[in-house]
């Protein structure tokens, strides 16, 4: 815990290039700042082509964030594709008791000793292929995110969109962010799927 109050938290985003998980990042970084925090974003590519793995970082706090490195031992995953939990290694470092935050109908299977504390899943997919025409699961996802965790508002992640979108873009992201905080469903976490060792 810093001094002066709560700790800073640590995102780390699993995607891959075209769900716009590098973007999800600096939406929540804008919106977090018009709900008076401090946030600081930034991506970390491998071959930057579309279905590549792509991995973005998130930090918040309530006073200046002076830290520029990756995220190791993230607060909280947001999962944008959950192929990518095959292995485990999305969740090296992940923090004990933990937010889980998956695209998709069911949590991943987690490796033996993964600790989540508050999980849940969203269609994020299905629901920007209605609204938006392509798969470009990240407002979607932020939607749910601002419901499952409180750490950010529903209004604010509103307000950050026309600084990246505009036209039928905005309108259509703007549903997307509504309809995933309004269809996030919360995953027990007692009820998690373990992988076998």
């Amino acid at each position: 815990m810093r001094a002066g109050g709560e700790p800073m938290r640590e995102i780390r985003f699993h995607g891959r290039g075209g769900q716009g998980a590098a973007m999800a990042a600096e939406i929540l970084a804008a919106a977090l700042v018009r709900d008076g925090r401090f946030a600081a974003a930034f991506p970390m590519f491998g071959f930057e082509r579309r279905g590549a793995p792509v991995t973005a970082f998130l930090r918040l706090d309530a006073r200046p964030i002076r830290e520029r490195t990756q995220v190791y031992t993230p607060d909280c995953l947001i999962v944008l594709d959950r192929g990518l939990a095959r292995g485990g290694g999305i969740f090296e470092g992940f923090k004990p008791g933990g937010v889980l935050l998956v695209n998709g109908a069911a949590l991943p299977a987690l490796p033996p000793g993964v600790d989540v504390g508050l999980a849940a899943v969203v269609p994020a997919s299905a629901i920007a292929l209605e609204e938006l025409g392509r798969p470009a699961a990240n407002t979607a996802m932020l939607g749910a995110f601002a419901r499952l965790t409180g750490w950010v508002s529903r209004a604010a992640v509103l307000d950050a969109l026309p600084d990246y979108f505009d036209g039928d873009a905005l309108a259509g992201n703007r549903r997307a962010v509504e309809r995933g905080h309004d269809e996030m469903v919360p995953a027990p976490t007692g009820e998690v799927v373990r992988a076998i060792p």
